[in-house]
């Protein structure tokens, strides 16, 4: 009787269907949970922003074309390019001649503050320079034949303007190619300006007028 009376108060066994339906509930519990969870926190908007938040911002520009043209090449009173023969190869031309029309604007070769504005000749006040100086790069540049539109001591950025081409026909009557000279140092030292700006384009053309 003890054990018969046992016996019959035991749950009884669990069978096969019920296990697996126990299991089935508890998984699918699990799994809407998770898939909710997912559709909460990676939504495509969401995705879209967190990417577009961490996009590395454009690097600023450090150097420029001074007038988006070529170099001058050959004319009357020689080349334009760094090294070119000057006084039958007395001596040596010390910067590169960038083609510019009289009256267009010219632009900053570097990012630098002006230091210096000044006169291109001894005793001719009609022609001028411009010229700027980086620090951080060690790199300075006169821009020569540019009526000046900065002051002394302003910051510029590579690409803005500094001034307007000048004419160069009155003192070079024979038929010179008009352009600005830019001479370049780095720390101290002349340096081929060519080497380092960028070539002809018509980036600036739209806002030269």
């Amino acid at each position: 009787m003890t054990g018969g009376a046992a016996a019959s108060l035991s749950p009884p066994p669990r069978g096969a269907a019920a296990t697996f339906m126990t299991a089935f509930a508890l998984a699918g519990c699990v799994g809407a949970a998770v898939a909710a969870d997912v559709a909460v926190s990676a939504t495509p908007q969401e995705t879209q922003i967190a990417r577009s938040s961490t996009k590395a911002p454009a690097p600023p520009i450090n150097v420029a074309n001074p007038t988006g043209h070529d170099l001058r090449g050959q004319d009357a009173y020689g080349a334009g390019f760094y090294g070119a023969s000057r006084a039958a190869g007395a001596r040596r031309h010390r910067g590169a001649d960038y083609v510019a029309e009289p009256g267009e604007i010219v632009r900053a070769p570097i990012s630098g503050v002006v230091e210096r504005i000044g006169f291109a000749y001894r005793g001719d006040e009609r022609y001028r320079y411009v010229e700027l100086a980086d620090a951080a790069t060690g790199r300075d540049v006169r821009v020569l034949y540019v009526g000046p539109s900065v002051e002394l001591g302003a910051r510029v950025e590579a690409g803005a303007p500094i001034g307007r081409a000048q004419d160069l026909s009155a003192r070079y009557p024979r038929g010179i190619t008009n352009h600005v000279h830019v001479e370049m140092r780095e720390n101290g030292t002349l340096a081929d300006p060519a080497g380092v700006l960028p070539v002809a384009s018509d980036h600036y053309g739209e806002i030269d007028a």
